[in-house]
């Protein structure tokens, strides 16, 4: 019996499931690989594809990967977007924005190996995709900020503007610390011998601390618009 994936893809579903198969073996092998971006050939063979199949679906591996990158962020956004509905819930003097900040560091350092995609997404991967891909992603971004935002701002108070501020920003810290902590192991052992340990970045608590302390420059406070408004009518009673 001929292999099902050697057949041509000809029905809209099957080709949406051979697309998506190309896309969990890209980075079932991007997880498992060694801080590279596997091959098209390595993913196409993963996929039990022929390599020349993989670009009926993407233009170059480079646009592949920036679409597993879209996957990744768009698991960030719906957490984002969950802690902000659960912290809705809570009674308004208990709804706190640090939290928040500190919820939505926490789902990166928790997938820490993304963010080495995430850092090469426009040096690398968006250079090496299509335009029509390009614009589909940054439009898939520029939306999913928004509507984060604009759920920041229906429950604390500060405008949709400042609260895509505090999403751009806040992404870009975490990924800037990320970058400092990628210390290779003979390097921070050198440091230690020298005593510049104060240069050694504790990833994850010091992505959490800039991100927070962003957040109260910006907004400092950021209570509660529910909290404010009670707190106005107890003022005017």
């Amino acid at each position: 019996m001929e292999n099902e994936c050697l057949v041509r893809a000809r029905s809209h579903e099957q080709k949406l499931k051979r697309r998506n198969d190309i896309l969990v073996a890209a980075e079932a092998l991007y997880l498992e690989g060694d801080g590279r971006l596997p091959s098209a050939a390595e993913v196409a063979k993963k996929a039990s594809l022929a390599k020349g199949t993989l670009y009926l679906y993407f233009s170059s591996k480079e646009a592949l990967f920036l679409e597993v990158l879209r996957g990744f962020l768009k698991g960030w956004f719906e957490n984002n977007l969950e802690v902000i509905e659960q912290e809705a819930l809570l009674r308004p003097e208990e709804r706190d924005s640090a939290r928040v900040a500190q919820k939505f560091v926490q789902y990166l350092v928790k997938n820490k190996q993304f963010l080495y995609l995430a850092s090469l997404s426009q040096g690398v991967l968006e250079q090496g995709t299509d335009d029509e891909a390009v614009l589909s992603h940054r439009r898939f971004v520029s939306s999913m900020v928004k509507r984060t935002a604009d759920a920041l701002s229906e429950l604390y108070a500060i405008t949709p503007e400042d609260a895509n501020k505090l999403m751009r920003t806040s992404y870009a810290l975490v990924i800037g610390m990320w970058q400092m902590s990628q210390i290779p192991d003979r390097v921070v052992e050198l440091m230690r011998q020298n005593a510049l340990d104060n240069l050694i970045v504790d990833f994850g608590a010091s992505a959490e601390e800039a991100v927070v302390s962003y957040w109260r420059v910006l907004a400092p406070g950021m209570k509660c618009r529910e909290f404010l408004r009670q707190l106005a009518e107890q003022n005017c009673s």
